[in-house]
């Protein structure tokens, strides 16, 4: 199965979808939200029980589970007290239905 395509998650995107589909009133926006773990281990034990990511480090090597580990913690520096912040954006659209 193909990943969805990011470009459909546009907030133009989703108006011009909804437009497309009759709906009145069409409405977007971004949602952001972050979340701070106290240290990078707080926050790869939480991002690695879901689901979604479960699944896809299951069949890797311990290797390439600790590869892995150490290319997020690259990408997501501590600050000098050692936190560490995630940010995450979702795209809502709404609309009015034309009956």
């Amino acid at each position: 199965m193909l990943p969805p395509n990011p470009g459909v998650g546009e907030l133009k995107a989703l108006r011009d979808l909804w437009s497309a589909a009759g709906l009145q009133e069409v409405e977007a926006r971004e949602i952001v939200v972050e979340r701070t773990f106290p240290a990078f281990e707080d926050y790869w034990a939480t991002s690695t029980v879901t689901g979604g990511i479960r699944a896809t480090l299951e069949p890797m090597s311990v290797k390439q589970r600790d590869q892995l580990k150490e290319r997020v913690r690259a990408r997501l520096p501590a600050d000098a007290m050692g936190r560490v912040t995630w940010t995450a954006r979702a795209s809502a659209v709404k609309g009015r239905s034309a009956t």
